[in-house]
């Protein structure tokens, strides 16, 4: 009888410690990001990219890096590629939803800078 009490009053208490979560909470406090994805093909090069007032540099040598940008609101995203030799680049820019914002191919002289803008959507 006393272990039985004792484990009525454990159960108790682990049941009124418990926090139940509303029902009718809103998501106001989550952060929902986008994920786009930034690629750059090249032997020999360096992207600058700005997402929401972030900037962010990569080197890429030997082919092509795939670089993940995160947003949550529409943005335009701001790119310059540096050529470290003549060669042809490729840069790919994809949203979140899979859709290819822009796919350009240039051949560029070693040194040459090529800045770019494209517009980023959240929805």
């Amino acid at each position: 009888m006393k272990i039985s009490t004792t484990l009525l009053i454990l159960l108790i208490l682990s049941f009124c410690s418990c926090k139940k979560e509303s029902l009718t909470s809103d998501l106001s406090d989550v952060v929902l990001n986008n994920k786009g994805i930034l690629r750059v093909e090249c032997s020999d090069c360096q992207i600058s990219y700005s997402v929401q007032n972030k900037d962010y540099n990569v080197n890429v040598k030997d082919g092509s890096e795939d670089i993940a940008f995160f947003y949550a609101s529409d943005f335009n995203l701001k790119t310059q590629v540096k050529s470290l030799e003549a060669q042809g680049i490729r840069l790919m820019v994809i949203d979140s939803y899979g859709r290819v914002v822009s796919n350009e191919l240039n051949s560029c002289a070693k040194g040459e800078v090529r800045e770019g803008s494209f517009r980023i959507n959240a929805r």
